[in-house]
């Protein structure tokens, strides 16, 4: 799969391994399975989910729940429940989210 250009909005369950160049915001009853790379960032609103193995390479904004498996450049913050796997790594950068020049929902 090649690249999601702008940012992406999950209302649904969403199973993504490509690169989304924008921000992947998780709206409430959302579902992101990412392995690929998220490079503006991550929006997980409350009542979202978000399930990561690949790389997220900006900060994370978790008011949701966030299973991290992969790797994350920047930090996570936000009230948001988060389990981190035994691959996560989290290099605790600042990092602001960066939106992309287009929007399209999923």
């Amino acid at each position: 799969m090649g690249q999601h250009i702008g940012d992406l909005v999950v209302t649904k369950i969403v199973i993504a391994s490509n690169t989304v160049t924008g921000v992947t915001r998780v709206k409430p009853g959302g579902k992101l399975v990412s392995s690929g790379k998220l490079l503006g960032g991550l929006v997980i609103e409350a009542g979202g989910n978000a399930v990561v193995s690949g790389k997220i390479d900006r900060n994370v904004v978790n008011d949701g729940n966030f299973v991290l498996n992969g790797q994350v450049a920047g930090r996570i913050v936000g009230q948001g429940i988060v389990v981190m796997g035994p691959g996560a790594d989290v290099s605790g950068n600042d990092l602001p989210i960066e939106p992309g020049a287009e929007n399209s929902a999923a």
